[in-house]
């Protein structure tokens, strides 16, 4: 009686199992459910990749699986499965279009600026920021420096630290045109220690670009506001539109481009799981 009332016991679980099993195995499982998700993907990476060169392509392809979803719905009498198929695909098509679209926007955009600015060496940092505005990467001449005397952090609504230093030289120009910048690596006043400020050798510098994009505010905006706290506290000059960088070795000037790429992947893994 004993074991035959624990062989009922396990009767359920094992037909659950199969029945799952079973249901994973039937054509109706992959027709509902494979093509949606291959669309999914498809306008993901799309958009993930795609956006910044052939943004009316994004949108199109986006309307054209609407269409076929509508077309679906309109001939739905005509095979059982074809109803849910169509309720199915505009969610497929709309979660793979948002999701490669704040992909994009969040991570993506910026290794895709990083590739196309230019790089300029020796840069003095009394030379003009406007001059080097299409620039991406920076090599400073072999006297500048981060000024971490004069830094500040400036403290946002959220608790983050934008932090942001001036970059000198010893000719001592009457205005800042270059701020090295980073978030919470620094103190309120006088000590900065963002990427690789406090090394000697380091001379590089990774251009922060604005962005003002559809799902996220651009930090740029937040290291203006540390500038003008500098500015205010220690009555600096500088221009109205500085360069704003990453300080860095000259051969960690990828780090950031490397930084956002590694963010999209994990941002396009979460979204498949």
């Amino acid at each position: 009686m004993e074991a035959a009332g624990s062989g009922l016991l396990a009767k359920p679980r094992g037909l659950r199992d199969s029945s799952f099993a079973l249901a994973f195995r039937q054509r109706d499982f992959w027709v509902l459910w494979g093509p949606q998700f291959a669309v999914f993907m498809f306008l993901l990476i799309f958009y993930t990749y795609g956006f910044m060169s052939l943004p009316s392509i994004c949108i199109l392809l986006t309307v054209f699986f609407l269409m076929v979803a509508g077309t679906i719905f309109l001939n739905r009498k005509e095979g059982r499965l074809l109803l849910p198929v169509s309720m199915i695909l505009p969610v497929a098509v709309v979660a793979g279009s948002v999701g490669g679209l704040y992909t994009y926007d969040v991570y993506a955009i910026y290794p895709q600026f990083y590739e196309n600015a230019r790089v300029y060496t020796d840069v003095l940092p009394s030379q003009p920021s406007a001059a080097v505005a299409d620039a991406g990467k920076l090599v400073f001449s072999a006297e500048s420096y981060v000024d971490a005397v004069h830094s500040v952090g400036y403290v946002t609504e959220r608790g983050s630290i934008y932090c942001a230093a001036p970059v000198r030289d010893p000719a001592g120009s009457s205005q800042v045109e270059y701020w090295a910048v980073g978030i919470s690596c620094c103190n309120m006043q006088g000590e900065f220690w963002c990427d690789a400020s406090a090394d000697p050798q380091a001379k590089g510098g990774i251009m922060i670009f604005d962005n003002g994009g559809f799902f996220s505010s651009s930090s740029y905006d937040q290291y203006d506001k540390a500038r003008k706290k500098a500015e205010a506290t220690y009555g600096l000059l500088s221009v109205q539109h500085p360069a704003y960088v990453r300080w860095v070795k000259e051969d960690d000037l990828d780090k950031v481009a490397n930084e956002f790429r590694m963010k999209t992947i994990a941002t396009l893994s979460f979204w498949c799981l």
